[in-house]
């Protein structure tokens, strides 16, 4: 590791305040632009790569799933550091033509980001830090050091998760060094106090919003699937077709009004819709299934218990102006 270190300030670049210090090697230079995808550069081709970060969501609640792809968020479940490695980190070293040569812990980052949430607000959330150190070779005189840092938030509706990467590369005969030196600094990294001061208040501001829009978007979701039940329960067994209605859309292959006789039972086989030319749509995020006539590839289903089917996989009645007065629903044919 380098004897002669220096502190860098790290600011918070919506206030400007500093965040933290963190013990690098006296010759490394930070890069403070922030379009610059090397942000740290050391002598003889060393560099540190800006941190990439992907946040996910999920729950086992139908509804929180449509909440959470409503707000904009992606919807996933917590997946292990492996799985990480081999389905996402993996393929993009390789393509990169880099080959994997070992994985260990990394408690010094893990600790930071330990110390770090222990500072928060405490609410209730389970909290988890997992971290893991990974190296590649390009067998051309080149290593690479990429870290995998997963923070995992757990309430009792929905998990919340963030999935953090850095890169660092260097020549073979620097390698050791640098990596010793990158994991110092990050283990060392002091978080300046008063700025996790006005953070965790702007944390519990931001809560307390999510918390009453969440609720709002999962009461909306809701009183949309209780709408297309009152509405499939009026109809009864009175099949009225909204052909006419939906005459002039281009690609409309079927369009009807849902009702209890077509809801899928387990009664209904794959063989029995087969021969009857019905096809069983679902959406998973709320649960339902219907049984609808066949021959088309995409179904929409509005609140107040009426379908359509359409082959154009770009064509949404969302952005119909003759039909969006109605909210829409997308289903998947299923068998």
């Amino acid at each position: 590791m380098s004897e002669e270190l220096k502190y860098h300030p790290i600011r918070d670049p919506n206030s400007g305040m500093v965040q933290a210090v963190s013990p690098i090697p006296a010759d490394w230079e930070v890069t403070e632009a922030s379009d610059s995808p090397v942000y740290i550069a050391g002598p003889d081709g060393i560099k540190v790569y800006r941190t990439e970060t992907a946040q996910f969501s999920y729950s086992d609640d139908p509804f929180m799933q449509q909440t959470i792809v409503q707000t904009g968020n992606r919807l996933a479940p917590v997946l292990t550091l492996e799985q990480i490695l081999e389905q996402q980190v993996r393929p993009a070293a390789e393509a990169q033509g880099y080959r994997f040569t070992e994985r260990y812990p990394i408690p010094e980052i893990e600790g930071f980001w330990q110390r770090f949430l222990a500072a928060m607000v405490q609410t209730g959330t389970r909290r988890q830090v997992r971290g893991l150190g990974t190296e590649w070779t390009d067998g051309q005189g080149t290593r690479a050091f990429i870290s995998i840092v997963q923070a995992v938030f757990q309430d009792p509706q929905s998990v919340r998760w963030t999935l953090q990467t850095t890169v660092l590369e260097a020549p073979n005969d620097r390698f050791e060094e640098a990596t010793a030196d990158y994991l110092y600094a990050l283990g060392n990294t002091e978080i300046n106090p008063q700025w996790q001061q006005m953070m965790n208040g702007s944390l519990v501001g931001q809560m307390r919003a999510n918390e009453a829009f969440h609720q709002q978007m999962m009461e909306q979701s809701r009183a949309a699937h209780r709408q297309r039940m009152a509405a499939i329960e009026a109809q009864g067994a009175a099949a009225r077709s909204v052909g006419q209605t939906y005459s002039d859309i281009l690609d409309i292959n079927h369009a009807g009004y849902l009702s209890r006789s077509d809801m899928n039972s387990s009664g209904h086989s794959a063989a029995i819709d087969a021969i009857g030319e019905r096809t069983l749509i679902g959406n998973h995020e709320t649960g339902e299934h219907y049984t609808v006539p066949s021959g088309s590839k995409y179904y929409w289903v509005s609140n107040d218990g009426s379908y359509l089917g359409t082959d154009n996989a770009l064509y949404d009645p969302r952005t119909d102006s003759r039909i969006n007065d109605l909210e829409w629903t997308k289903f998947v044919a299923e068998r």
